[in-house]
């Protein structure tokens, strides 16, 4: 009954997460995560925002990632990658959604803001040593209007929201990784 119950609650939150992140209009959603030795992580990153807004440094965990070095404009608008997030030393065990939150950014703004996500929680258990990979789609639909974004050179960059078992939520973050859309 209590891992429903904690199963349940991560969910609620990455569903809440993943609608600010989508809701056209709010600038600004805040999250409580933080970690042991590491820095917060206080403002998810919305349409027009600073994507330095979502770096964060977690001492023991790292992420990595694999893009595509180019997206069209056509089509359905969308890339796929992976993001591999690795322990060097931290010890995290929780849920998470089986896909990174992606955001393309050029110049330092927030250009494109993650795809919404219908999906059930991921057990996530690292130890030193251990590697988990989470699938990562991101589009070039820009954030405000919805059309394709200009081509040219952006930048990308993916987080993970891991719901602790015995503590507050931790945000992964990695980026950035190069992305021209022609």
């Amino acid at each position: 009954m209590t891992r429903l119950f904690r199963n349940t609650t991560a969910l609620a939150l990455a569903f809440a997460l993943a609608t600010a992140c989508a809701a056209p209009g709010d600038r600004t959603a805040t999250t409580q995560s933080s970690t042991a030795g590491g820095d917060k992580v206080e403002q998810v990153p919305a349409c027009g925002d600073r994507i330095d807004a979502l770096s964060s440094r977690i001492d023991g965990l790292s992420m990595t990632g694999e893009f595509p070095p180019r997206a069209t404009r056509d089509g359905d608008g969308t890339f796929a990658g992976a993001v591999t997030v690795t322990s060097t030393g931290a010890e995290i065990a929780g849920v998470a959604t089986p896909e990174a939150d992606v955001y393309v950014a050029k110049a330092g703004e927030v250009v494109a803001v993650p795809l919404p996500k219908d999906s059930l929680g991921q057990a996530v258990n690292l130890r030193s040593g251990v590697s988990q990979v989470f699938t990562a789609r991101g589009t070039v639909r820009q954030c405000s209007g919805g059309g394709p974004l200009p081509q040219g050179k952006y930048e990308v960059f993916a987080a993970i929201v891991v719901n602790r078992d015995d503590g507050p939520p931790v945000v992964v973050t990695g980026g950035p990784w190069p992305l021209e859309v022609s």
